[in-house]
């Protein structure tokens, strides 16, 4: 496995193999859909297929235009996976997009399987803004500001991989932001609240926080967790609510009870140990969150807490 150092060492290979981009915004996704927020109201999401060849810079895959806040949703492959120590080997997926005005860009990655797959933000020069080489996922890099053309590259250290990309642009003064308000696009990577553990038991949530659940055509994504065997008994209430927080005492909010049961495609708990729930767009279809942003937290029978932690949904 690669140091995380080695990722610049990529966005060097991805310069070298490249010349200056010529790619103009095409005023359209990839999928026919809008490239770009509106002027006000709620953040716009973008959704498209990844499409080859879109190995480099040069031929990197136009995914449009920005001018306000807006969340770009890619699912695409790595065809293929490798590295010789000193650079990547094999499939890069490079993603060019256009953005208005000065905003805070956050990138994440997330896949199946076991790869290691790493992602890096470039701007329009093909100078590297920041990156993630680290083998958990998903992978995630931020830049703080940043304006005009920016590439985003994917690539694997090891072997192939199906993944759902989500790009973040939170123009500057929208609104967006951190910490537990949610809002703006911006997936808060610290918990909402805290943990509160009660009767001796400790949940603890498995789901990377700010993954992305893509629950389009029937799909379905695994919110997880697990205990420190004490006293942590069933049934276990999971509870997910929509985006700001604020709302869930409104009502923006579902409760759904799991009890002991062996594993199953739909939901598995094994009392003191530990569960799963697939959750689908059925199941969130009463709530709201003009983000994309969602939080979930498990209790349990004696009311113990898990933090409230977020998560992406495209649905």
């Amino acid at each position: 496995m690669l140091r995380s150092s080695a990722l610049a060492l990529g966005g060097l290979l991805l310069v070298a193999c490249s010349s200056t981009s010529t790619n103009g915004a095409s005023g359209a996704s990839p999928d026919g859909g809008p490239t770009g927020g509106g002027s006000g109201g709620a953040p716009q999401t973008v959704k498209a297929a990844e499409a080859e060849p879109n190995n480099d810079a040069a031929g990197a895959q136009d995914l449009g235009s920005a001018a306000d806040s807006t969340t770009f949703v890619v699912t695409g492959e790595l065809a293929s996976g490798g590295n010789d120590g000193t650079s990547y080997t094999g499939d890069w997926d490079v993603f060019a997009l256009t953005l208005g005005a000065a905003g805070k860009l956050d990138v994440s990655v997330d896949w199946q399987g076991a790869a290691d797959v790493d992602v890096a933000i470039f701007d329009g020069s093909q100078k590297q803004l920041a990156a993630d080489g680290a083998t958990s996922k998903p992978a995630s890099a931020s830049v703080g500001s940043v304006s005009g053309k920016v590439l985003v590259g994917l690539f694997s250290k090891d072997q192939s991989a199906a993944y759902t990309l989500t790009i973040t642009y939170t123009k500057a003064g929208s609104g967006g932001g951190g910490g537990g308000g949610g809002g703006g696009g911006t997936c808060p990577t610290t918990p909402v609240e805290p943990a509160a553990p009660a009767s001796g038991c400790e949940i603890t949530l498995s789901t990377a926080v700010c993954s992305t659940a893509d629950v389009t055509g029937g799909k379905s994504f695994e919110l997880a967790w697990s205990t420190n065997t004490t006293f942590c008994e069933g049934p276990h209430k999971l509870q997910i609510g929509g985006d700001p927080p604020s709302s869930w005492s409104g009502g923006n909010a579902v409760e759904i009870s799991v009890s002991s049961q062996p594993p199953d495609a739909r939901a598995g708990m094994t009392r003191n140990i530990g569960g799963y729930f697939n959750i689908n767009a059925q199941d969130l279809a009463g709530l709201t969150s003009s983000s994309g942003v969602y939080y979930y937290r498990v209790l349990s029978f004696y009311g113990s807490a898990s933090e409230v932690r977020a998560f992406k949904v495209v649905k």
